[in-house]
C-alpha cells in the first residue's frame, strides 16, 4: 500500500498585519517556498495531487507539496501599496521570483486560488473586512488561470460572511459552513459559484472546492457532494483542519494545513512547517 503522504498549504493573501513571517502571509509564503526546496520538497500542481488520489494520475514524487490560497484577495495576482506596510509583492510575483531562482529544480511550481463568485458578497466584504478597500475583483482570475502557474477553484458563492447582508443560508444565519443543511443552500453556494467563476475563466471549469472557514455540515459533505456530482461538477472539497492527503483522505473533505493556524490545523513559524514538512518522510 503507498505511504504518500501530500501536505497542502494554504495562505490568504489579505492577511498583511505587520512585516514579520509571523503577521504577514506574503513574507511567510516567500520564506516557506524555499524552505520546501531545501528540505527536498517538490512543489506540483493541486490539480495532480488531486488527481493521483482519484485514482487518474500515477503517484507523484514521494517529498512533495501543493499550494493553495483563499478567498481570491486581488493581491494573490496584483502587487499592492500597503497603506501602513508599504510594497507588497502579490503571491504571484513571489512565485514567479521563486521560480526563477529554483529554475529547473522546481519545474513545477504552481498555485490554486480559491475564490468568491458573488460580486455582490464580495463588495460588502470589501467594505466591511477590508476598510472600504476594492480588494477582490475578478478581472484577473482569467490571465490568472490560463498562466501556467496558477488555477482558480471555487470558495463558495458568499462565504457564508458576516458582511453579506443577505446570504444562501435559509435562515441568514453567518460566519460558518456547518449549516449547509438542504439542496437548495448547496446550489446556491456551490453551483451557483461554479456557473459564475466558470464564465470567468472559460473554457475552464473550477472543479475544486475549498469550504469557507474550513468547516462543513454532514449534509454537504454526506449527501450533496457524493450524490450530486452532475449538478455540481466538482471532483473534490477541502477543509482546513490539518493532516495530510492520503489514499486514505475522504473525498469530500480533504485535509489541508492553514497558515498562522496553531498545529495541528497549521503552523505559525518556520519550525512548526520544518515539522509537517518531517512527518511527512
Amino acid at each position: 500500500m503507498s505511504m504518500t503522504k501530500i501536505p497542502i498549504f494554504t495562505y490568504h493573501s489579505h492577511k498583511v498585519l505587520g512585516n514579520s513571517y509571523e503577521t504577514n502571509d506574503h513574507i511567510a509564503l516567500h520564506d516557506d517556498l524555499r524552505m520546501i526546496h531545501a528540505e527536498g520538497f517538490l512543489i506540483i500542481p493541486l490539480s495532480w495531487a488531486v488527481g493521483w488520489y482519484l485514482g487518474r494520475r500515477k503517484e507523484p514524487s514521494p517529498r512533495c507539496v501543493a499550494i493553495t490560497f483563499d478567498d481570491g484577495c486581488d493581491l494573490d495576482w496584483i502587487d499592492y501599496e500597503h497603506p501602513q506596510y508599504g510594497p507588497t509583492e502579490s503571491f504571484k510575483t513571489i512565485l514567479l521570483g521563486f521560480k526563477a531562482e529554483a529554475g529547473d529544480k522546481q519545474p513545477y511550481i504552481h498555485a490554486s486560488s480559491f475564490v468568491i463568485g458573488s460580486p455582490v458578497a464580495r463588495k460588502f466584504i470589501n467594505h466591511e473586512a477590508f476598510q472600504g478597500d476594492d480588494l477582490l475583483n475578478d478581472h484577473w482570475w482569467k490571465d490568472a488561470d490560463h498562466s501556467g502557474i496558477f488555477k482558480i477553484y471555487n470558495h463558495s458563492w458568499d462565504h457564508n460572511h458576516p458582511a453579506v447582508r443577505t446570504v444562501c443560508q435559509k435562515d441568514n444565519i453567518k460566519g460558518s459552513f456547518d449549516n449547509m443543511d438542504t439542496f437548495e443552500e448547496c446550489q446556491c453556494e456551490v453551483k451557483q459559484a461554479g456557473e459564475y467563476i466558470g464564465e470567468k475563466i472559460h473554457p475552464a471549469w473550477p472543479d475544486l472546492f475549498a469550504y469557507p472557514y474550513g468547516s462543513s455540515s454532514t449534509y454537504i459533505r454526506g449527501k450533496y457532494f457524493p450524490q450530486f456530482l452532475d449538478h455540481h461538477r466538482i471532483l473534490a472539497a477541502f477543509g482546513a483542519s490539518g493532516g495530510y492527503l492520503t489514499e486514505d483522505s475522504f473525498r469530500w473533505n480533504l485535509p489541508r494545513f492553514v497558515c498562522s493556524a496553531s498545529p495541528p490545523a497549521g503552523w505559525r513559524t518556520a519550525a512548526e512547517l520544518r515539522e509537517i514538512l518531517y512527518e511527512a518522510e
